[in-house]
Order: C-alpha cells, then sequence, then structure tokens
C-alpha cells in the first residue's frame, strides 16, 4: 500500500516559548526523531508543512532524509489559520492519491513500531471485500483513551481537504463516520503525548498528569 505521512510543524509554538520542531527529544531534535521514525516505518513517503522559521526546518528536513526515500517540505503560507490549514496544504502537495494518509503533529512523538502496526492492519482491513463495511479511519488507544497519529483511508481525502479549525478539523471527520472508526489498542502511555509547554517536557510532570487521568 501507498501510505502518505503529513507531518505537521507549522505551528508558531507560542505557549512553548520556542521551536517545538527544535526540541531536543532522545538526544536529537524533536523534528528530526519524528521523521527518523517515520522512515523506519512503512510509509511511502513523507510531507512536512512548515510554516515559522521555514528555511531553518526545511535544512533539518533534508539532512535527516536518505537519498532514496521520498519526503519534502511544503510551505504553508496560512499556517496562522492552525493545523488544518497545514493539511490542506500538505494535501494539495500529493501528486497522486494514496491507499492511506498518516496525519502526524511534531510535537507527538512518534514511534516506528506504531505506525507499522497502523499501516498493517490498515492493509487487512482495506483489502477486505465489502468497501461498505470497511473501517476507514485507525486511532490507536492506550487504556482506552485515544492518542495519536491517525491514519485516515484515500477514500477520505476529499473531506480531509475541507477540513477547518472552526469545525473542530479531524474530529469533525473521525464523528462523522463512529462506525467506521477502528481503535488499534498499543503498549505505552506515549501515543497520549503532546508537547504544548516547558512542564510537558518533564517525564515526571507527564507521569503525573496521565496517573491523574487513568
Amino acid at each position: 500500500m501507498e501510505i502518505v505521512a503529513v507531518l505537521l510543524a507549522a505551528g508558531d509554538s507560542e505557549r512553548m516559548g520556542r521551536s517545538k520542531a527544535l526540541l531536543p527529544w532522545r538526544g536529537r531534535t524533536l523534528l528530526r526523531h519524528q521523521l527518523c521514525e517515520i522512515q523506519k516505518s512503512a510509509v511511502s513517503e513523507c510531507v512536512t508543512v512548515l510554516g515559522q522559521d521555514a528555511e531553518r526546518l526545511t535544512r533539518v528536513v533534508e539532512s535527516s532524509v536518505r537519498p532514496s526515500w521520498k519526503a519534502r517540505a511544503v510551505y504553508n503560507p496560512r499556517h496562522g489559520e492552525g493545523k488544518s490549514a497545514s493539511i490542506r496544504a500538505g494535501l494539495t502537495s500529493l501528486c497522486e492519491r494514496p491507499d492511506g494518509v498518516l496525519i502526524a503533529s511534531v510535537d507527538q512523538p512518534l514511534d516506528h513500531r506504531l505506525v507499522d502496526a497502523l499501516v498493517a492492519r490498515a492493509g487487512e482491513e482495506w483489502e477486505r471485500g465489502c468497501a461498505a463495511n470497511r473501517r476507514l479511519i485507525l486511532i490507536p488507544t492506550f487504556s482506552g483513551r485515544r492518542g495519536h497519529p491517525p491514519l485516515f483511508s484515500g477514500d477520505l481525502i476529499g473531506e480531509l481537504m475541507e477540513v477547518r479549525e472552526e469545525s473542530e478539523g479531524l474530529r469533525a471527520i473521525v464523528r462523522r463516520y463512529p462506525g467506521r472508526v477502528l481503535e488499534l489498542p498499543w503498549d505505552s502511555d506515549e501515543i497520549l503525548i503532546n508537547l504544548n509547554t516547558p512542564a510537558d517536557l518533564d517525564p515526571s510532570a507527564r507521569a503525573t498528569a496521565a496517573g491523574r487521568s487513568g
């Protein structure tokens, strides 16, 4: 299957106070971590959508990608409008409709094992004979809580191109197809991490928050 990852890295990082894409994460920048994990996975291509500090981050993308792997950075001139505008910018850059689209954010650390599990499960689901009963959206879960990244069938690209912040973005599509969402249980609460503020970088603070929510 052809699975494209759209990696959103165009945010202004106002609450963090510095570029999230350049935050340290396990010995490298967060953007480099995301790109390396995607490259290790079964994803066919990666489009990284940039906004603020695009020139600097483009160099990170170019230096992180193997020469033989399909990846590129695209600039979203409307990045101030939120993630929905960046999703549309990433999808607009595609030459052909893929079988699926993985929507990843730079501030939600990825694990290539999970990406592979999502792609494998999607392959099983989307090869089923009856298209009317196929699950169109795959979402990983930890202890019953939905996390990231979601994987959308290519059949939904038209609807993904219409997402808007004022109508709740991707959540609106997930709500539209409640019976066609497949939840994939996962073994790590890291699928719930969102690095939005400096406090989120503290592992002990994240563990405390996870304990309260659980």
